[in-house]
Parts: C-alpha cells; sequence; structure tokens
C-alpha cells in the first residue's frame, strides 16, 4: 500500500476528450429540446395555460415517455443540430492542464485501483487482491448474506407504493451500487493496523419521496414547539450572539454516536408518534418513510443485510431522506430534554449537540451531564459528553463565552484545498470563489480582528490555486449595503445546460439564444413560453479528477480492459462472418453501408447491447418478411430498393463501444454514442431520421418499476412478514 497525494484539489476538471465533450453537448441538448416540447405541446393543447397553476405532485421524478414533435419548432431543433455539427475546438497550452493530463496517463496506466482516504487528501495504491479482502473484512464484520427473494420482495413493496402514487412507470427498481470502502489513514498504528469505513452507496428510489414527506413534517414540528434544531452555522451564530452573561455560563457539549445508523425502528416510531401532534401524517406517509429504510448492501451483486436486522431497518448514510430522519428524531430528543432544562439553552444540529447553563458548579454540571446520558441511553442511543467547558468548537466556528466572540474552526491537519483557477470549470464559477470565502470567512469571524487572524490560512490556499484577489473584511451586519437583493419569486424556467470547456471556441450559450430569438419572435405563438425571460442558460461542468479515478477503480474491479467482447465469432463458415470475425462483439454502435447495383446507396447507423449477431439476424429478419419491413429506416430502404428491382449488398463495421444503460446509471453512453455520431456523420446518404435525437431509451425501461413481475404469492407472504408498515400504521393511526 502505497501513499499517493495530489497537490492539489480533486474537484478539479481536466480538459476532456473531443468526443466526451460532443457526447454531453448532445445529452444536454436532447434534454432541453424534450423540456421545450412537453411545455409546448401542453401550451398548445390548453387554452388558458397557465405556469402559475398548481402541478399533479410528481416528486422530481421525471416522465420517461417521448415528448410528440412540434411542427413549430423543427426549425429552431434543426438549427440546434446544425450547432452541434459546427463546434470548432482551440489548442491550449495551460501547464496546469499539462499537469492533470499527466496524472490522467499515470492512473490509467497503472493496474492499481486509488483508493482515497477518509478524512485527509491521501489517496493509497492498492491492490485489487488487497482491496476486495479488506471489503469483503470489513462487510462481514456487520452484514450477513440476504435471501435472494429480498431484493424481488423489496422492489415488489415499492411498486405497490409507487402505483398509489402513479409513479410506477417513472420510478426505478432499487439500483444494485456496489459497497466500497476509504481507508482510516487518520487513526493511530494505521501502517501496521488498516482501518476502513465501509459506504453503501445503495439507496431507494422511494426516499426521495418520503425526503418531501419528512421537511413538511420536520418544519411544522421545529416551527410548533421552538425547540433549537440548528440548520447551519448561521443558525449558531445567532444563538450563541443572544445569549446574555455569558461569562458566567458554562458548556455542555455532546455528540451522538453513530447516530444513523443508532436509530431504531421504535425510536422512529415514537418519533412520528409526537410529530403527529403538531401535523398530519397519514398512513401512506408512514407506509412511504418505513419503506425507505428499508436498505440492502451489494457486494459482487449479492445482497447483505445487517446481522442484527430482523426488518431489513436501517437509515443509511447517504440515503435521500437520512438527514431528514435524523432531524426529526433529534427534534423527538430535543423535546425530551427540554421538559428538564429550557429550550433556549439547548440546541441539536444532527449528531451534534450544545447546551450552556448559567452559573452553576461543578457537582451541578457533572450532574447535568450524567442526567443527559441517561435521557439518551434510555432510547438506545449512546453520547460523548464534556461539561464546565468555556470554550467548544462547534461544527465550523469556535464559541468562546470568556470574550463572547466566535472564531473559524477547522479540524488538525484539514487545510483548505481549492480549485485552480486553471480548471476547466465555468468562468462564473472562478470569478466568484474568492468573494464566496471571503463572505463566508466574514460570516463565521466574530470582528475584524479575529478575521485578519484566520485569513492568512486561506489566503495562502487561494494563492496557491491561482487566485491573486486579496481577502477583505466587511461587516455582514452593515445594513448600508446598496446590493441589489434578488426578489425571491419563484418562475417556471427552462435551463440549457451545455457543459463547459475552454478548448471550444464556439460560443453554445450566445449561439442558443440567438437561435432562441430568431425562431420564437414576439409574433410566434410560442413566444410566450420560449423567451429570455423563462429560457435561460447555465454551463454545467464536466467530470472532475475525482470521477476519473472512481472509473479507473471500477475498470479494475470489474476486471475487464473493454465493455466489450472483441475478436469473437461463432460463424460456422468465418469468412462469411458478417463482420469479420467481430459478430459476437456486444455494446456497439454499428453501421451498415448499402451498395446498390444502379450506383445509389445510402447509410444507416445503429446500436446494440447484445451481440451483433443477434441484431444482425433480426435486421435479416426485417429485410426477408414484409411484416417486419418498416421496423427501421433500414428494412424500410431496402424493402424499396427491392421493390424497384435492384440489387443490392451491405457491408457491416463498427464505428463506437460503448456501455449500456443499467440501474445504477443515469443515462445510456450506447444511445449517446449513437446519436453522437448520427449528427456528427453529416452525411447526405444517411437513413437515420434527426427526430430519433430527441428519443427515450429502448434499454432503460426494463429498469422502471411498472416493469416489475407480480410476485408468487409465496413471495408476497413473505413480504407481509418482513413488512413493518402495516403494524406501525394501525398503531401510530390510533393515536391523533
Amino acid at each position: 500500500m502505497e501513499r499517493v497525494s495530489f497537490n492539489y484539489s480533486l474537484k478539479n476538471i481536466p480538459t476532456p476528450p473531443v468526443n466526451a465533450y460532443k457526447k454531453r453537448l448532445v445529452e444536454k441538448v436532447e434534454s432541453v429540446v424534450k423540456r421545450m416540447r412537453w411545455k409546448a405541446f401542453y401550451f398548445l393543447k390548453e387554452e388558458n395555460y397557465d405556469d402559475d397553476l398548481p402541478k399533479e405532485e410528481k416528486f422530481g421524478f421525471k416522465t420517461r415517455r417521448c415528448p410528440p414533435q412540434i411542427s413549430d419548432m423543427i426549425p429552431f431543433e434543426d438549427d440546434m443540430l446544425k450547432m452541434i455539427e459546427g463546434i470548432t475546438f482551440r489548442k491550449s497550452n495551460d501547464n496546469f492542464q499539462k499537469l492533470l493530463s499527466a496524472d490522467i496517463k499515470r492512473i490509467k496506466q497503472s493496474d492499481k485501483m486509488f483508493v482515497p482516504a477518509d478524512k485527509t487528501q491521501n489517496y493509497y495504491q492498492v491492490s485489487k487482491d488487497q482491496y476486495e479482502k479488506l471489503l469483503k473484512e470489513n462487510i462481514t464484520k456487520t452484514y450477513k448474506k440476504a435471501s435472494p427473494n429480498t431484493y424481488d420482495e423489496i422492489n415488489m413493496d415499492a411498486k405497490r407504493i409507487s402505483s398509489d402514487l402513479d409513479l410506477d412507470d417513472r420510478m426505478e427498481t432499487m439500483a444494485k451500487r456496489e459497497a466500497f470502502i476509504t481507508l482510516k489513514d487518520h487513526k493511530d498504528n494505521f501502517a501496521n493496523n488498516t482501518t476502513c469505513r465501509l459506504i453503501n452507496p445503495t439507496k431507494s428510489e422511494m426516499g426521495r419521496v418520503s425526503k418531501k414527506i419528512l421537511d413538511r413534517i420536520n418544519s411544522k414540528v421545529r416551527s410548533s414547539t421552538g425547540v433549537n434544531q440548528w440548520k447551519n452555522t448561521a443558525s449558531v451564530i445567532d444563538w450563541f450572539t443572544k445569549l446574555p452573561n455569558k461569562s458566567d455560563c458554562t458548556f455542555i457539549l455532546f455528540d451522538i454516536v453513530n447516530f444513523y445508523p443508532s436509530i431504531t425502528e421504535a425510536i422512529l416510531h415514537d418519533a412520528l408518534i409526537f410529530a403527529k401532534q403538531f401535523t398530519d401524517i397519514s398512513d401512506q406517509d408512514i407506509d412511504i418513510i418505513l419503506h425507505a429504510r428499508k436498505s440492502l448492501l451489494f457486494n459482487d451483486s449479492i445482497p447483505w443485510v445487517k446481522r442484527d436486522n430482523k426488518n431489513l431497518f436501517d437509515v443509511t448514510m447517504g440515503s435521500y431522506d437520512g438527514a431528514e430522519v435524523c432531524e426529526l428524531v433529534g427534534a423527538y430528543v430535543l423535546s425530551i430534554i427540554t421538559t428538564h432544562y429550557s429550550k433556549d439553552h439547548v440546541g441539536l444540529y444532527r449528531d451534534d449537540g450544545l447546551a450552556i447553563f448559567h452559573k452553576i458548579s461543578g457537582n451541578k454540571a457533572e450532574k447535568i451531564k450524567k442526567h443527559i446520558a441517561k435521557i439518551f441511553k434510555d432510547l438506545g442511543l449512546k453520547i460523548t459528553i464534556e461539561a464546565n467547558l468555556k470554550v467548544v468548537d462547534y461544527l465550523d466556528i469556535t464559541l468562546d463565552l470568556n470574550s463572547g466572540k466566535y472564531y473559524p474552526y477547522r479540524k488538525p491537519n484539514d487545510n483548505p484545498v481549492y480549485i485552480n483557477s486553471r480548471s476547466n470549470h465555468p468562468p462564473v464559477i472562478i470569478k466568484h470563489l474568492p468573494a464566496a470565502i471571503n463572505r463566508r470567512l466574514c460570516d463565521i469571524s466574530y470582528d475584524k480582528y479575529v478575521f485578519q487572524k484566520a485569513a492568512p490560512l486561506y489566503a495562502d490556499a487561494l494563492k496557491t490555486s491561482g487566485y491573486n484577489e486579496e481577502l477583505v473584511y466587511k461587516d455582514r451586519t452593515d445594513t448600508t449595503d446598496t446590493t441589489k437583493k434578488r426578489r425571491n419569486r419563484q418562475r417556471n424556467i427552462i435551463w440549457f445546460n451545455p457543459p463547459f470547456n475552454h478548448n471550444v471556441s464556439t460560443n453554445v450559450g450566445r449561439i442558443f439564444l440567438k437561435l432562441l430569438e430568431r425562431h420564437f419572435p414576439k409574433e410566434h405563438k410560442l413566444h410566450k413560453i420560449f423567451n429570455k425571460g423563462n429560457v435561460k442558460v447555465s454551463y454545467s461542468c464536466m467530470g472532475n479528477m475525482g470521477s476519473i479515478i472512481k472509473a479507473h477503480n471500477n475498470k479494475i474491479l470489474n476486471n475487464k480492459n473493454d465493455l466489450i467482447k472483441r475478436e469473437t465469432c461463432n460463424c460456422q463458415d468465418k469468412p462469411i462472418c458478417p463482420l469479420n470475425g467481430k459478430c459476437q462483439s456486444n455494446n456497439i454502435v454499428y453501421r451498415a453501408q448499402v451498395k446498390v447495383n444502379n450506383g445509389d446507396g445510402k447509410s444507416y447507423i445503429g446500436s446494440t447491447e447484445n451481440s451483433f449477431k443477434t441484431r444482425y439476424n433480426n435486421h435479416k429478419c426485417s429485410f426477408n418478411n414484409l411484416k417486419y419491413g418498416k421496423r427501421t429506416e433500414l428494412s424500410k430502404y431496402i424493402w424499396k430498393t427491392k421493390e424497384s428491382g435492384h440489387q443490392y449488398s451491405i457491408d457491416w463495421d463498427i464505428i463506437a463501444h460503448a456501455d449500456a444503460c443499467s440501474s445504477t446509471t443515469k443515462g445510456c453512453n450506447l444511445c449517446l454514442a449513437e446519436k453522437m455520431l448520427i449528427v456528427g456523420s453529416g452525411r447526405f446518404d444517411l437513413l437515420d431520421e434527426r427526430s430519433e435525437l430527441v428519443s427515450g431509451c429502448r434499454r432503460g425501461g426494463r429498469f422502471v418499476l411498472s416493469s416489475v413481475h407480480v410476485a408468487s404469492p409465496r413471495a408476497l407472504g413473505s413480504i407481509s412478514d418482513s413488512a413493518v408498515s402495516s403494524s406501525s400504521c394501525s398503531s401510530l393511526s390510533s393515536v391523533a
């Protein structure tokens, strides 16, 4: 295990390859055109169209249906595709980008994994065998293999709930994301005793629904109870500054140990009963919240469950609604504590608690400390707690009762590292970074003296990253600031988010806005919904160095140098293989070049996730059977050629390899590669229609919950046996 230090932030973005940029641009153009089509469709369909009317709640899940083509938008869409074809690039000679390129080359040439440290900037080169051994050891400590039916049972239960919400055609099944580890190199004797943190990235899509429900519940509970459940550092500072007679007070600081995994079904059940006093919580809400707690860990696609967990109940870090569950339980715990102590003197942020007491003796402080610890113990939670403190480090600030001041705090060896000014980020991000750091430092500094004492550390980090701006103190409470404040008015805006690239000389954003103005002038019937007021541009980012390292690690773990099978053929007569000995290749974009004996000819671009041989046989079927003659543009052309009495021949070749979509990926690289090649072909003889570029992935439908098959009665019985929702719902509904 060899330590590797990158002397820059891994959020830095290298200059992307040309094809990677074009593929992302095609994706973003397709996305904005789809949204514009849907908006135009409903606008033209409804006479009294109003963006401000309430819409049916879909919890952020997008439809998978492809919008119909709008005739009034065809010229605009054609020009958008021409814009992609006309993208031009320039060469750059940037030293920082050269450094990133050299590191990328070094990473990709390595046969080892780059495993990140848990709380430092370090990375460690680890062999695949050693990594898998560490991973397996950490999994088997607390997990056991789940029943083979468990995964299907969870998806069936999710389908039941999503069907009631009319979301089963939008929500996906639980993605089988592989667990991974980070290294705790900050622990003592790490060189001889390698300790790790196990990360479970698998999370239920139902958590997105649960998050909105819990946000509503938590907001109502906080406003009704008035407990100090802080949302950020600013709210802690506001609480601290209002405390009277600070010099006569002392702090009690406590931290809930392993808060997320320590939350049990019983605690959450009691917290929901508590919350029902202040807001309506339906049985369906409870069903959704509890279903989102069902968790699995995956290793080599095999599901694992916690050893001490009978009902799959778990609050995982990184889940969509994990923080909201912690806030609800935290509010419940605070309500118990504040029955004994003033609610103005105790507060909680997630798992970090802070209390203040006025003029108490050491013995009294110890009694309070033990009492608070007992309250948590009775709830099944363990805390670390300290009393009689005058100065505490809380979140990213230090609170000092002696001076009444607060100032910035960073953990030992946690020096700030920022993205470089030459990173391939959009210029607006680079431009505003120093100002954002300056503003943040002002916010957490009590006065100018505190600011000036803390500023050098941050100023040096900025200078190291290529910034020349100085950090200057500005009183954030100054009411003379004449900066124009934004109106907090929500509008239904469509955003076009093209990827940013320093090496692209074409101004994509400007061209898009000009096309918008040209094709939808004031007199156009779609101008009301497509104008510069409600269609805007904001550049997005390409992959950073951290994502490149993750991709390399996945490649090593999957033990494959390519996404496809190469140089394989099962043809009995090898010389007549349609793909020159590669007919078993999969995950490919292929091209068919049709030659006709009259000198005419066309080209066709297609893709297949399965072997090319399977796709080739389907093509042959459509060529020979008129019943299937309209399946593709290629088969239509072949039948037209045959009907005209001409002879034809077809040459097949592979033009790209890409990975098809899966339950763990957000999009389909195979579809994007196909669309990019269609746009970039520039060939007048291409059979593929441009309208195909705004189409849904043909393969993604198998991952939505509506495609989950109905389980057998035996499986359904096991669902009801393992489910916790029904009993919880009944007991909760009895408490109103």
